[in-house]
């Protein structure tokens, strides 16, 4: 057994039962969100950092130092660090580390892991897509029928029953508040996740997907959220406050009517700013503007005829 689980006040509490690698022993997380993040964990990501590990101990005389204090301090502490802010990611790297600890090939180990790896979160996505289908179109009402209908679906698809059919081995334990609680053992990563997915759907755990990353995410204050607070790319901005803009810029670069109301606007507005336009006029404008441009996009005004009117009032500088 590699760990064993929990679920109390909405958190997953995970006990480390092998702690060869990390000495955190018990820890708590919000539920449903260790297993988001996991699909949202690049796979470019996973396998650049277990590659290096791995070249790290292709080197000559490398085996020979795995056993050094600084050495295993310093694994101790990543795994450590794996555990408190990527869960599913640490049982990859547990792995890893046994087979550097038991001589077996660390190459062959990544190749499989990352292919493992990529497998998972595939299937994790389409479970949610199946369940997040049955909840919206279908209006299944019952938490246990979702259940009950991934099963059947795995049965119709020829796969294997892994929810209901699947049972987990239970056990009673004291946990760190001495309080005595049931605990589900955790053999694999695999059961990790099929705790968890199913914890998620018997505490009807909201999931939508963002309109900006395309990524899945819990909404915290209001369901009707459309962005998630995950950082995009390379912006460093959240989704929730670029997301809008960004796919209201793409909205107005596929429309040339959008696209002209909105370098019409800018340019009346910068007017304002230089003072050469009044902020009441440029309001009234920009009322009468945006109900031609809804006129135009339903087809009652001609683009050309829009277009000939938002350059009424522009005064064009001399070239040279």
């Amino acid at each position: 057994m590699i760990a064993s689980v929990f679920i109390k006040d909405g958190h997953i509490h995970f006990y480390n039962e092998n702690q060869q690698f990390s000495k955190l022993g018990g820890i708590a997380y919000e539920l449903g969100k260790p297993l988001l993040n996991f699909i949202c964990y690049e796979p470019e990501r996973f396998d650049e950092g277990f590659s290096s590990i791995t070249e790290a101990f292709e080197v000559p005389g490398a085996n020979e130092g795995r056993y050094a204090p600084e050495f295993l301090a310093e694994i101790t502490q990543n795994m450590t660090d794996f555990q408190k802010s990527e869960i599913y990611v640490y049982f990859y790297a547990q792995e890893l580390m046994s087979a550097v600890y038991s001589d077996c090939s660390p190459r062959q180990t990544f190749e499989r892991l990352s292919a493992d790896f990529k497998k998972l979160q595939k299937f994790i996505v389409h479970e949610i897509e199946v369940l997040l289908h049955y909840r919206e179109k279908v209006k299944v009402s019952k938490s246990i029928d979702y259940i009950d209908i991934l099963d059947e679906y795995h049965d119709i698809k020829g796969y294997e029953k892994i929810y209901l059919e699947k049972s987990f081995r239970t056990f009673y334990g004291r946990v760190a508040d001495k309080e005595v609680v049931q605990l589900y053992e955790i053999d694999s990563i695999e059961d990790l996740f099929r705790f968890e997915f199913i914890q998620m759907i018997e505490h009807d755990i909201f999931i939508k997907k963002c309109k900006n990353c395309e990524r899945f995410f819990i909404p915290r204050r209001r369901a009707d959220v459309e962005y998630c607070d995950r950082l995009f790319g390379d912006t460093g901005r959240k989704c929730s406050e670029i997301g809008a803009t960004r796919r209201y810029a793409q909205k107005v670069a596929g429309n040339p009517i959008l696209e002209a109301h909105k370098r019409a606007y800018r340019r009346n507005h910068s007017r304002v700013r230089a003072k050469k336009l009044s902020q009441s006029e440029f309001l009234k404008w920009s009322e009468e503007a945006s109900r031609k441009r809804d006129l135009c996009l339903s087809g009652e005004l001609g683009f050309d005829e829009f277009r000939e009117w938002l350059e009424i009032g522009r005064v064009r500088r001399a070239r040279g």
